[in-house]
C-alpha cells in the first residue's frame, strides 16, 4: 500500500513539474518580441522593383479595396485591437503572365485562417481578380463585385 501511495506522490510531483514548465515556457515566448511581417514584404518587394508592379504596391492596393478595409475593421474588434490582416505572397505564372498570388487573412497561433485570395498582374497592379469561392474561379474584381451585389438581393 505505502508503495501505491508513493507512486501516485511521484507521479503528481512530475505532473505538477512539468505543468510548470510549460507555463515558463508559455510565459519565455509570450516576451519574445515578433517581427513584423513588413519586412519580409520590404525585402520581397525590393526583388519585384524592376517589374511594373512591386510587392509592396500591391499590397498596398489590396489594403486600400473596402471588402479588406471591412475585414481590418472587424478583425481589430474582435481581437481588441491586438491583430491585424496578414498577407501570404507567392509568384506565378499562368497563360504566359507573371501573377502574384496574394491571400490576405488573419494570422493567429494555431494557423492561417484566408478571407480573400487575389491575382495580380506583375506588368500591371491594377488588374486584380479574387476568387469566387462559390464557383472557384477568379473573376475581375468588379465582375465579383457585381455578382455579389446580384446575391445581396
Amino acid at each position: 500500500m505505502k508503495k501505491q501511495i508513493l507512486f501516485v506522490l511521484l507521479i503528481s510531483f512530475f505532473v505538477f513539474i512539468s505543468c510548470q514548465n510549460n507555463e515558463s515556457n508559455k510565459a519565455k515566448s509570450d516576451q519574445i518580441p515578433q517581427k513584423p511581417a513588413v519586412e519580409k514584404i520590404e525585402n520581397s518587394a525590393k526583388m519585384g522593383e524592376r517589374i511594373g508592379c512591386s510587392t509592396e504596391k500591391a499590397i498596398k492596393l489590396i489594403l486600400a479595396l473596402k471588402e479588406v478595409e471591412e475585414s481590418k475593421r472587424n478583425l481589430d474588434s474582435l481581437t481588441d485591437h491586438k491583430a491585424n490582416i496578414s498577407f501570404m505572397i507567392d509568384s506565378l505564372k499562368q497563360d504566359g503572365k507573371e501573377l502574384y498570388s496574394l491571400t490576405a487573412g488573419y494570422n493567429s497561433e494555431e494557423r492561417f485562417e484566408p478571407y480573400y485570395h487575389f491575382y495580380l498582374d506583375k506588368s500591371d497592379c491594377k488588374n486584380i481578380q479574387i476568387l469566387d469561392i462559390v464557383s472557384g474561379e477568379y473573376l475581375p474584381l468588379e465582375d465579383w463585385r457585381q455578382s455579389k451585389m446580384g446575391t445581396a438581393e
